[in-house]
């Protein structure tokens, strides 16, 4: 199931329900699914989400060649070349 976006969430019953989304062949959004969770659980639940795309998220950018890091070194090797080449 891929999530794009979120349709109907309901509480009933003690059961949260939430309508998931995706952007279908003829480019019109509708279902792909539905997440129920217990309703003692999804204070767990959604921490648990929380944490672990914090966690995808940090991961990306460390593994990501575009940056802020590797920019700096580049201008710093940048300034040293043309240093060298004044001389």
């Amino acid at each position: 199931m891929i999530v794009e976006g979120l349709g109907n969430v309901t509480f009933v019953n003690g059961v949260l329900r939430i309508e998931t989304l995706m952007v279908q062949g003829d480019g019109q959004v509708g279902p792909s699914g539905s997440i129920e969770i217990p309703g003692n659980l999804v204070g767990d639940v959604i921490n648990a989400l929380v944490t672990t795309t914090q966690g995808i998220s940090n991961k990306i950018n460390e593994d990501s060649p575009n940056d802020d890091s590797g920019k700096e070194t580049s201008k710093s090797n940048d300034k040293s070349k043309s240093k060298k080449k004044k001389k």
